[in-house]
């Protein structure tokens, strides 16, 4: 933790009088947490209902953020994951105005009784810009100034957002990693099996993109560097939905009706994106920019190994996973990346399942449970205010 004073609606106060408003210590009875979001996001993205499931069996009452329960209701947490959709999403700026309002004005209220914000930063800078400039800057104004915590998914993440967000260096800083997918996928088809099912040669080298196709994911210049290359019986394939706009029709034109190269542009079943990685041989993402990757460590889960370049946390994704799983590229993704990981993939000598200790779900959830006491003022140990603690949910599974 990178320790730091509280927050609250007009500044910070100081630890010693945390929760003297409260009735009974926060070290004494459950935690109550409200997340936006919990579990009503399971099946577009199983993130938040691994951890707030995991996080259940230690007996923390975790719900789907009410706004009325905070006006209620105890609730000791709320913690916050992607918060420029929760409130800058739409088009229409009086109901921007108005979550803005309703949310930040509940949330005094619910201070009165000890609640503490919290933010999991999956991405230092939003991949897509929402609403005005003035409700942007308003709204990181709230946040920012009511935060008494943030959580990272890396170190580099947390280095990264004391850039971007220079007002929050004052405020706690913990980092988790990246839970794994393997019980949230069918992993179960061989590679043969996978390959029968989608109509792939059997015995061809088969590179995939697989996931949400989003401009900063580069998958036409993969395309293009793929056919640059002379044909030695290597395939490849890109299957996800394209984001709006020209992208798809860019994507086509790359592929320029190309042999070797399978489009499959549309939206996937999570059947159909297990198939796709255990029919693979190399899963290439050749982002243009990435904080975190949860396709990385979809791959990962499916025992696939990936390329990625090394941007934000996949130097420390691959010291958890192996460099035999994470392969890692510097500067633009061209040709000779690509030769160059295939001459590895050819040489590469690795188990048949990846090591994802590091990345369980119950591990993370304990160590995001110890985040939450040490905001609330009530740690399991004593912290030094003046070192720099960074803790990894596998440190927290070691002890």
């Amino acid at each position: 933790m990178i320790p730091g004073g509280t927050r609250t609606l007009r500044g910070r106060i100081r630890t010693r009088l945390r929760g003297l408003l409260s009735r009974e210590s926060a070290a004494s009875r459950s935690l109550v947490v409200e997340a936006e979001p919990a579990f009503r996001t399971r099946y577009a993205n199983p993130y938040n209902a691994r951890l707030y499931t995991a996080m259940t069996a230690e007996g923390v009452l975790v719900r789907d953020l009410s706004w009325f329960r905070l006006l209620t209701s105890r609730v000791d947490i709320v913690h916050l994951h992607w918060p420029d959709l929760t409130f800058l999403s739409g088009i229409r700026r009086y109901r921007v105005v108005a979550r803005l309002v309703f949310f930040f004005g509940f949330l005094r209220v619910a201070r009165l009784r000890g609640t503490r914000l919290i933010w999991t930063a999956h991405n230092v800078v939003s991949h897509e810009e929402r609403a005005t400039p003035f409700l942007r800057n308003w709204y990181r104004r709230l946040l920012t100034e009511n935060l008494d915590a943030i959580i990272c998914l890396s170190q580099e993440g947390v280095a990264a957002m004391r850039v971007s967000y220079p007002e929050l260096a004052e405020v706690p800083a913990f980092v988790t990693p990246h839970g794994h997918y393997r019980a949230d996928y069918d992993f179960s088809a061989d590679r043969a099996e996978a390959r029968a099912e989608l109509g792939l040669d059997p015995d061809a080298r088969l590179v995939v993109s697989v996931g949400q196709i989003r401009p900063y994911k580069n998958i036409p210049t993969l395309i293009e560097r793929f056919r640059e290359r002379e044909d030695d019986g290597t395939l490849l394939a890109v299957a996800g939905n394209p984001a709006r706009g020209p992208l798809r029709g860019v994507i086509e034109e790359a592929a320029g009706g190309d042999p070797r190269v399978r489009l499959e542009l549309a939206f996937l079943s999570d059947e159909r994106i297990a198939l796709w990685l255990r029919a693979s041989d190399l899963v290439v993402l050749p982002y243009s920019a990435i904080q975190n990757s949860g396709s990385a460590i979809l791959a990962v889960s499916a025992d696939r190994p990936v390329l990625v370049p090394d941007l934000g946390s996949m130097h420390e994704l691959a010291a958890l996973v192996g460099p035999q799983w994470v392969r890692l590229y510097s500067g633009g993704f061209d040709r000779s990346v690509l030769d160059e990981a295939l001459a590895w993939l050819d040489q590469r000598e690795a188990e048949e399942r990846a090591d994802l200790s590091a990345l369980e779900w119950d591990a993370i959830a304990r160590s995001t449970i110890e985040a939450y006491r040490l905001v609330l003022g009530v740690p399991h140990r004593r912290v030094d205010a003046r070192e720099v603690q960074i803790r990894h949910a596998a440190e927290t599974s070691r002890r």
